[in-house]
């Protein structure tokens, strides 16, 4: 083993800080910080060798980069204890299983060239039917997917259908000849979560309904007119049902991340590696 004053005589953390900075991965980041430097002539041959192959892969232009994948470490072993992970991580895990998965397949058609880095990413593992069920649920911008549940498709219809009734009804009422004298503008706004409309205060009681708010100069009074409380009441309902779903299936997936975070914490640590 080297002695640590030799290390520091010879600024060996410094170096490693440098090729720190110069990693794209934060795994490989993390990883540059621990290694040593070995007294094993055998292992220090196989570094070299592993080294002189990746040299010779940029010279001819057939390294591959980590676009898109992430340290989902911590994130995959929290699986385990049911902490549930949110939509845009879970497709940061999708994208690193993915990128490891094509250049796993990438070096093995490149095994007769590489035949060390293609050793190495043969250890990587795919875990394709997490992957697809992530890519079923939640799409490219991290939004849960309508096709995630039947019920949520359901849930998702009913609440256009109810929200259309509300908007419709509002207007209709915005619009009654009647009222106009009442109305700050003819708008319609949302205020803890409902949708009401803004009337000046001099005229409070004109219209019947429940005041969510006032302006700052209390000169507008934002009522939510009696006839729109059930529609109001409903659409918020299926608010809530649906953040409920979204929830169970988030919930699902990180069971399936759970299950699986021994590979895909592995597959991470060969990331880091390379």
């Amino acid at each position: 083993m080297i002695k640590e004053k030799t290390l520091k005589t010879l600024e060996y953390y410094k170096i490693m800080a440098r090729v720190a900075e110069l990693s794209s991965f934060s795994g490989g980041k993390e990883l540059a910080h621990e290694m040593m430097p070995t007294v094993n002539l055998e292992e220090a041959r196989t570094w070299q060798d592993e080294t002189a192959e990746v040299v010779k892969m940029l010279s001819e232009g057939t390294a591959y980069g980590l676009q898109g994948a992430r340290d989902v470490r911590e994130v995959a072993l929290n699986a385990q204890r049911a902490v549930i992970i949110e939509a845009n991580v879970l497709l940061d895990i999708r994208y690193t299983l993915k990128r490891s998965a094509i250049i796993k397949r990438n070096l093995a058609k490149l095994k007769g060239q590489y035949p060390m880095m293609a050793e190495i990413t043969e250890e990587i593992e795919e875990v394709q039917a997490l992957q697809d069920a992530i890519e079923t649920s939640i799409d490219d911008n991290a939004d849960v997917k309508d096709t995630a549940s039947a019920r949520l498709a359901i849930i998702r219809r009913d609440l256009r259908i109810s929200y259309d009734k509300l908007q419709n009804k509002l207007n209709s009422i915005i619009n009654r000849s009647s009222y106009q004298q009442y109305l700050q503008d003819k708008m319609i706004v949302q205020r803890s979560g409902r949708y009401v409309i803004p009337i000046k205060a001099d005229f409070k009681g004109k219209i019947r309904g429940v005041v969510h708010d006032s302006s700052s100069s209390g000169a507008t009074l934002f009522i939510e007119p009696l006839d729109t409380v059930d529609l109001n009441n409903k659409w918020r309902e299926l608010q809530l049902e649906e953040e409920k779903e979204i929830r169970r299936i988030l919930a699902d997936l990180t069971r399936l991340v759970g299950d699986a975070s021994e590979s895909i914490c592995r597959t991470v640590e060969i990331l880091s590696y390379l």
